[in-house]
């Protein structure tokens, strides 16, 4: 095939980097027709001559699409089309779904897909926020647990009668948990179980606001909120951070024009910053909030791994009176494929919580929550969580360390104490789209700072995950983001001479 027949038009003044440009390019293709499964795409060498770049951006590209299932490479024979890409739709459906002119449509449509990380090959490194090393789960304790629910609990488990908040055993071990590690003083009653973060901000967004309804946000602030409540029909407004968190007085003067129903947190500490909502902002935006009625929505991302001694508590500590929903999950402390979450809120909000949940996820995950809760009342939880909170702290530690020994003065990070990841600013010099670009050809996949902010406009920072990688990951990672750094500014350098 002739590279001109892709039909792919690379931006070069475009925020996104070009290896996703040749990414979206061939799907287009694929999902249009013009490529069909098994044709055999240009090789990488031929695609770079073509089209003027390096040929590292084609194979990164490539490495994408073999990830996401769109082509397959083979050795030796080149790249194909997969027999059976994801996301096409056939022809007849496709043309119902273009005349199809429902009554609803979202308010912000989503300015880009839902993100997802990219994936690596064995020898690459994911340094994902919030990913656990899966080789430390408690895979035996987990099998063990497993069967005993099977064997000893079938009447109980095993039957279609179940509470829409999830089972209650588990509920009442993560209230105690809770009160230990977090200082929420949470009864089962005030607690709903969920699938995971998606599957939490799925409920609130059917619960606590309509399509067009006013919703504020953290800017920088968790992405994966704005998607979803994107996607649901809000109208997101950003609120600045800063060192103390929240800029609440920029709160409550968009409060002052727009009937905000929610405002999205995270305060313990905030992510991605690590900022620590004051004192004083926390009294004020508890006091604006239950002045005009409208809740707090308050993640916790890294529940299990804040300080032991004098940690950052969650606003919902503080909150008496029913104005702050608190929600986390157990996949950082257990693994991503234990998609448990919950959220914790007043009694009648939990109840409409609850019904909804009957709705979209009716009869839940029974088995795993039991399977959970035996982990729970075995004190494998608390084993587990005491081992993997030294190994993190060790690697948050090493992670530090590394960045300074490779890539200082470049990149400039503070050990934060806590959670699962760290933000790291980067100097105005390194041209940061070309820097993420180079680092995920070699192998090196992070979050760039601009899927924190709010329009996606280039933010000096990144957000690096540490704790799915030892010391010898974590430097051999170090070292391919200096080599990769070398090469960005040596490139800027002949550029400019």
């Amino acid at each position: 095939m002739n590279p001109s027949a892709l039909d792919i038009l690379l931006d070069r003044s475009a925020r996104e980097p070009l290896y996703l440009q040749f990414v979206a390019g061939i799907a287009a293709g694929i999902r249009k027709g013009r490529l069909r499964p098994g044709d055999c795409l240009p090789g990488s060498r031929a695609l770079a001559e073509h089209f003027r770049v390096n040929r590292n951006t084609v194979i990164a590209a490539f490495r994408e699409l073999e990830a996401e299932g769109w082509i397959r490479c083979e050795p030796d024979r080149g790249s194909f089309v997969a027999e059976h890409p994801p996301q096409l739709v056939p022809s007849e459906e496709a043309s119902i779904a273009a005349g199809d002119s429902g009554s609803w449509t979202s308010a912000t449509p989503l300015t880009e897909p839902f993100f997802q990380p990219r994936a690596v090959d064995r020898g690459g490194f994911r340094l994902i926020p919030e990913l656990p090393d899966v080789r430390l789960a408690p895979t035996a304790a987990i099998h063990r647990a497993h069967g005993r629910v099977l064997n000893l609990q079938q009447q109980r488990i095993l039957q279609p009668a179940w509470d829409p908040r999830g089972l209650l055993d588990l509920r009442v071990s993560l209230c105690r948990l809770l009160r230990e590690l977090r200082g929420l003083v949470v009864e089962p009653g005030n607690l709903v179980l969920t699938r995971g973060l998606m599957s939490t901000l799925n409920l609130v967004s059917r619960v606590l606001f309509a399509p067009g309804d006013a919703v504020a946000v953290e800017n920088p602030g968790y992405f994966r909120v704005a998607e979803a409540f994107q996607a649901a029909g809000a109208r997101l407004f950003p609120i600045p951070v800063d060192g103390e968190g929240l800029r609440v007085d920029l709160l409550q003067e968009l409060m002052a024009r727009e009937p905000v129903k929610l405002v999205c947190i995270t305060a313990s500490p905030q992510h991605p910053t690590h900022a620590v909502l004051s004192t004083a902002r926390r009294s004020a935006l508890l006091g604006l909030v239950q002045a005009s009625g409208a809740r707090i929505l308050e993640g916790d991302p890294s529940l299990g791994f804040q300080r032991e001694s004098n940690p950052s508590l969650p606003l919902a500590s503080q909150d008496s009176r029913g104005s702050v929903l608190y929600y986390s999950a157990l996949e950082p402390m257990l693994a991503p494929g234990m998609q448990v979450g919950f959220i914790v809120g007043a009694a009648g909000l939990a109840k409409t919580l609850a019904k909804q949940r009957q709705l979209i996820d009716w009869p839940g995950n029974p088995v795993q929550e039991a399977t959970i809760e035996e982990l729970f009342r075995d004190g494998e939880i608390h084993r587990h969580l005491s081992r993997i909170r030294k190994i993190t702290d060790a690697r948050r530690e090493s992670m530090v360390d590394r960045i300074l020994l490779h890539l200082h003065p470049h990149l400039q990070v503070e050990d934060p104490k806590e959670g699962l990841s760290l933000w790291v600013r980067v100097s105005p010099q390194v041209n940061l789209d070309a820097f993420t670009e180079r680092c995920a050809a070699k192998g090196v996949v992070f979050y760039p700072g601009r899927l924190y902010e709010f329009s996606r406009r280039p933010l000096p920072a990144i957000c690096l995950g540490f704790a799915a990688h030892d010391l010898a990951e974590q430097n051999e990672a170090c070292r391919r983001m200096a080599e990769a750094l070398a090469e960005v500014i040596g490139g800027a350098a002949r550029a400019s001479g």
